[in-house]
Parts: C-alpha cells; structure tokens; sequence
C-alpha cells in the first residue's frame, strides 16, 4: 500500500497536479542572492568571464551570483532582460537585476545588468573596476537605466 501510495504522489508531481512549497522560502533565496553578489567584489572585469576568482562580465556575474542560489539565468544581458518579469521601480527588492544601456545605443535595449541590494545599491561587474558596489542614485546610472526584473522563480503572489 505505501508503495502505490509513493507512486501515486510521484505521478502528481510529474504532472503538475500538487504543487509541492520549495525548499527555500523566496526572501531565503533573495538573502541567498545578496550574499552571493557580495562574494566576487574585487574580481576583476573580463569579457565574457564566467569564473568567479579570474574574472567576469557584467551577465556572468549575474549568471554565477544566481547559479549558486539555484536559480538558473540566460547566459547574456539582453537574454536575461527577456526571461525576467517587468517591475515597476517601487516594486524592486534585493536581488533582482537592474538591466542598463550603458553606452545609450539607440539600436539596443540592454547592455549591462547589476543585482539590487536595497537601498539603492547594486552590485555589477564594472569594465573599468570589476565586480564593485554602486549607487542606482548617481545621474549616470539612472540616465542609463532600463529596467527592473524579478527572476520568474522570485515571482509570488502580490509581486508583481
């Protein structure tokens, strides 16, 4: 009997008909990105870098800082603007991304992405600084911000 019983909740899964709580809550997982992209400050800034110790760009950052809280993202900025959900700005919460066009290129959307850490702080993967902390407030990031998205799996209820 316990055994049917296994299978049967198995199947559910399977097919989507229970919907089982994550693990983690969303704000453990939000902390658990804010943690994380505080870990490569001071790495240095390589295009196209993904490894945490010998360098990234600013969408390998987000990719790593994201990867280790479990959360997986497109590998580039633009790509990763299009799988996150639009926000508005008094919606943002840490760890959701900030995409910029940083060199204002008309024929792009997005260039450059950080992770919000509250309080009008991100952290990105600067060209000229590497992985560094900055405020949203300074005139030239919000000259060039274009966006505030929410990973879909940090979506709930009431969030958007």
């Amino acid at each position: 009997m316990r055994r049917n019983v296994i299978w049967l909740i198995a199947g559910l899964l399977l097919v989507g008909g229970i919907q089982v709580e994550a693990a983690e809550s969303i704000g453990q997982v939000r902390d658990k990105v804010v943690r994380g992209a505080l870990d490569p400050l001071g790495v240095p800034y390589v295009w196209g870098g993904i490894h945490p110790r010998s360098g990234l760009d600013c969408s390998g950052f987000a990719l790593n800082v994201y990867r280790w809280a479990g959360l997986d993202l497109p590998r580039v900025s633009a790509e990763q603007f299009r799988y996150t959900v639009y926000l508005k700005p008094r919606q943002v919460r840490p760890g959701d991304l900030v995409f910029f066009n940083i060199k204002l290129n008309p024929r792009k959307k997005v260039d450059h992405v950080g992770i919000y850490l509250g309080g009008g702080w991100f952290a990105h993967a600067s060209f000229s600084r590497g992985v560094i902390i900055d405020s949203l407030k300074k005139p030239y990031y919000r000259e060039r911000l274009r966006g505030i998205r929410r990973h879909p799996a940090l979506v709930s209820r009431g969030s958007r």
